[in-house]
Protein backbone atom coordinates (compact mmCIF):
# COMPACT_ATOMS: atom_id res chain seq x y z
CA UNK A 1 0.00 0.00 0.00
CA UNK A 2 1.30 3.57 -1.25
CA UNK A 3 1.72 6.45 1.76
CA UNK A 4 -0.34 9.33 0.80
CA UNK A 5 1.13 12.71 0.80
CA UNK A 6 0.19 14.89 3.73
CA UNK A 7 -0.06 18.81 3.39
CA UNK A 8 -0.24 20.59 6.79
CA UNK A 9 -3.24 22.78 7.42
CA UNK A 10 -4.70 25.04 10.07
CA UNK A 11 -7.86 23.39 11.71
CA UNK A 12 -10.57 26.00 12.10
CA UNK A 13 -13.83 23.97 13.24
CA UNK A 14 -15.19 22.80 16.55
CA UNK A 15 -12.82 20.65 18.64
CA UNK A 16 -13.24 17.24 17.53
CA UNK A 17 -11.40 13.69 16.79
CA UNK A 18 -11.77 11.91 13.74
CA UNK A 19 -10.40 8.03 12.80
CA UNK A 20 -8.93 7.98 8.86
CA UNK A 21 -9.59 5.18 6.95
CA UNK A 22 -6.39 3.93 7.47
CA UNK A 23 -7.19 3.60 11.21
CA UNK A 24 -5.10 6.87 12.19
CA UNK A 25 -6.47 8.95 15.01
CA UNK A 26 -5.95 12.94 14.50
CA UNK A 27 -7.52 15.23 16.76
CA UNK A 28 -8.39 18.61 15.67
CA UNK A 29 -8.34 21.78 17.29
CA UNK A 30 -8.90 25.23 16.51
CA UNK A 31 -6.59 27.58 15.53
CA UNK A 32 -4.22 24.15 15.14
CA UNK A 33 -1.88 23.07 12.79
CA UNK A 34 -2.20 19.39 11.27
CA UNK A 35 -0.81 17.47 8.89
CA UNK A 36 -2.94 15.47 6.56
CA UNK A 37 -3.45 13.13 3.69
CA UNK A 38 -4.23 15.83 0.71
CA UNK A 39 -6.06 13.21 -1.16
CA UNK A 40 -8.35 12.41 1.44
CA UNK A 41 -11.98 12.10 0.57
CA UNK A 42 -12.65 13.84 4.56
CA UNK A 43 -10.05 16.38 4.18
CA UNK A 44 -11.15 17.75 0.83
CA UNK A 45 -14.54 18.09 2.58
CA UNK A 46 -12.80 19.81 5.82
CA UNK A 47 -11.39 21.94 2.86
CA UNK A 48 -15.13 22.65 1.26
CA UNK A 49 -16.23 23.46 4.36
CA UNK A 50 -13.22 25.90 5.28
CA UNK A 51 -12.56 24.20 8.33
CA UNK A 52 -9.05 23.25 7.09
CA UNK A 53 -6.70 25.87 5.54
CA UNK A 54 -3.46 24.90 3.69
CA UNK A 55 -0.07 26.78 5.07
CA UNK A 56 2.24 27.92 3.04
CA UNK A 57 4.72 25.49 2.75
CA UNK A 58 7.88 27.81 2.67
CA UNK A 59 7.00 30.16 5.11
CA UNK A 60 9.68 31.83 6.77
CA UNK A 61 10.08 31.88 10.36
CA UNK A 62 8.73 35.23 11.81
CA UNK A 63 10.79 37.70 13.28
CA UNK A 64 10.21 40.46 15.17
CA UNK A 65 10.20 43.88 13.78
CA UNK A 66 13.79 45.94 13.70
CA UNK A 67 13.47 48.21 16.64
CA UNK A 68 15.47 51.65 16.70
CA UNK A 69 17.68 52.24 19.79
CA UNK A 70 16.59 55.18 22.27
CA UNK A 71 19.27 57.98 22.09
CA UNK A 72 19.55 58.47 26.21
CA UNK A 73 20.57 61.69 27.77
CA UNK A 74 23.53 61.17 29.78
CA UNK A 75 23.82 61.86 33.58
CA UNK A 76 26.20 64.33 32.95
CA UNK A 77 24.14 67.80 32.48
CA UNK A 78 26.29 71.02 32.40
CA UNK A 79 23.48 73.06 32.77
CA UNK A 80 23.05 73.42 36.33
CA UNK A 81 19.96 75.90 37.13
CA UNK A 82 20.92 77.80 40.48
CA UNK A 83 18.43 76.51 42.96
CA UNK A 84 20.46 72.79 42.37
CA UNK A 85 23.52 74.08 43.12
CA UNK A 86 24.41 74.20 46.94
CA UNK A 87 27.13 76.64 47.99
CA UNK A 88 28.18 76.02 51.49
Amino acid sequence: MKAQATKNYRYSGPASGVTLSDGTEILLWPGKTVSLPEEHDYVKVLVALKHLSPEAENTPPVSPPETTPVKRRSGNDTDAKAEDTHVS
